[in-house]
């Protein structure tokens, strides 16, 4: 196994890693606050009015949906750990998933949920590698769901993403008129579309891989776009490696992975269908002509929540804080009565995605036994790089056994089928010949087990004076090694 060279860590480090997520939370009430405030100001009587008139059955409705969407969450995490332990519940998964939740929530880019749920399932009981293992295909098999619901939002809807228009960007004296929202919507797509297609490329073509690694990296280093190249080739090498060998583990069990992108769906559109339940709670939908209490509605909420989603993907700030309420007055703007009905939505829908979920799995990563609370200084995306570094070896190893297994067992299942096939079908035969080489088919195995010669037996010759090697213990001691610097 690799090593990596590490430092005792530092108690100042701690002490500032701390703080920095107290900085990160403080960022996101604040930028919450003020774009709360911006979205009142301009008619907050008919705002508050309506919320005030909300029914508050579907409020509960939506609250269930988000409870639901997390419930699923920890139900995939509890399905990947049973492949590694048995001793895993449920309830450990739930818990690991709000971790998860609650460090996305404060890091920029949601990096540091990763590797707080490696830890957390550590603390459980599975292996850091596992943990990596497990974080690496969740990453595959929910970037192919975002990719499958944008490609279907984007060529199905078209109409509906063409009607949302243009908005303005007003910072100061900097301004920016009648930007396209198709514009950006495209972009997040081609992101979320190139993450997966960048890994399957640079690991299955050797030209591609060279390329990347050498002229692109090289070429962004001298016009100064990238200040360390050689940190960054390391780290693409590392998450390309490790796409290989998870999506060889994914590839060992296809209906395992049917399964887990089933689940990812079913969280998102619990999710993606929150705006339609609140606007059916606040009798948003009257006159509207997108918007209607109708199955139709329903799907248009959730591909422009999908719109809203590649959108806000491309700001990194902790929970999208800000960017994630003003583009939600975007994107829906045509989808509600009125815009006062639309600031209340959008009220309602972020208080239940984000804000309580905030709250919620705040208070499990505080006093939950197994979270992380002595380690969120390390709580970043290039502590889940290192990981993955230090348990590739024994991932590799485990996951190609597992590949070459499950390949195996498929040839031996296709010719058993065959050869029952052509003894319970016997229309397939169409002639004479075809039933005499049937039947010695049939008889093939019979005849080479009797005929075959038995093995001589071969003396084992000890070489004098040589001892068997001893097998080297695998020790999977990741987690307590890493440092970052910086």
């Amino acid at each position: 196994m690799p090593e990596i060279i590490t430092e005792p860590v530092n108690p100042e480090k701690k002490k500032g890693g701390k703080h920095r997520y107290l900085i990160y939370l403080s960022l996101v009430i604040v930028v919450t606050g003020l774009s709360l405030f911006l979205a009142l100001k301009d008619d907050f009587q008919n705002t508050t009015a309506a919320l005030r008139n909300s029914d508050w059955r579907y409020l509960l409705l939506i609250i269930g949906l988000v409870i639901f969407s997390y419930l699923v969450d920890g139900l995939i995490i509890f399905f990947f750990s049973r492949l590694y332990t048995r001793r895993y519940r449920y309830h450990q998964g739930l818990a690991t998933s709000m971790v998860g939740a609650f460090f996305n929530g404060v890091t920029p880019s949601a990096s540091g949920g990763q590797i707080m749920q490696v830890y957390t399932m550590r603390k459980q009981g599975v292996e850091p590698s596992n943990g990596a293992s497990i974080m690496v295909m969740s990453f595959i098999l929910y970037q192919i769901v975002l990719i499958i619901f944008g490609t279907i939002a984007v060529s199905l809807k078209w109409q509906l993403l063409v009607q949302i228009g243009t908005f303005d960007i007003n910072i100061g004296t900097f301004s920016i008129k009648s930007i396209p929202i198709i514009l950006l919507t495209f972009i997040g797509f081609a992101l979320n579309i190139s993450v997966i297609l960048l890994l399957f490329l640079m690991s299955y073509s050797h030209k591609f891989h060279n390329l990347i690694m050498h002229f692109g990296i090289g070429f962004l280093a001298k016009i100064k776009i990238i200040k360390n190249p050689d940190r960054l080739r390391e780290s693409l090498r590392i998450q390309v490696e490790n796409f290989k060998i998870e999506l060889r583990r994914l590839q060992s069990n296809i209906p395992f992975t049917i399964l887990i992108m089933l689940l990812f769906a079913i969280s998102l559109i619990s999710k993606y269908c929150i705006p339609w339940v609140a606007g059916i709670a606040l009798d948003a939908f009257n006159g509207t002509a997108t918007g209607n209490i109708s199955i139709q509605s329903f799907w248009d909420a959730v591909f422009l929540s999908s719109y809203h989603q590649m959108i806000t993907g491309l700001i990194p700030l902790p929970g999208s804080a800000g960017v994630s309420e003003y583009f939600f007055l975007v994107v829906f703007q045509g989808y509600y009565n009125d815009y006062a009905n639309t600031v209340a939505a959008q009220i309602v829908w972020r208080t239940a995605i984000f804000h309580l979920v905030m709250l919620v799995s705040g208070l499990i990563t505080a006093f939950y036994r197994s979270s992380p609370k002595e380690h969120i200084e390390k709580a970043n995306r290039q502590t889940f790089i290192d990981l993955q570094m230090q348990t590739y070896e024994e991932r590799k190893r485990s996951a190609d056994t597992l590949y070459e297994t499950a390949r195996l067992s498929r040839k031996e299942v296709q010719r058993k089928l065959k050869n029952i096939g052509a003894v319970v079908n016997p229309l397939t035969i169409k002639s004479p010949l075809d039933e005499v080489e049937n039947e010695a088919m049939l008889s093939d195995g019979k005849k080479d087990k009797s005929k075959k010669p038995k093995p001589k037996a071969v003396k084992k010759v000890k070489a004098a004076g040589k001892k068997p090697k001893a097998k080297k213990p695998i020790v999977d001691d990741a987690w307590d090694n890493i440092d970052i610097k910086g």
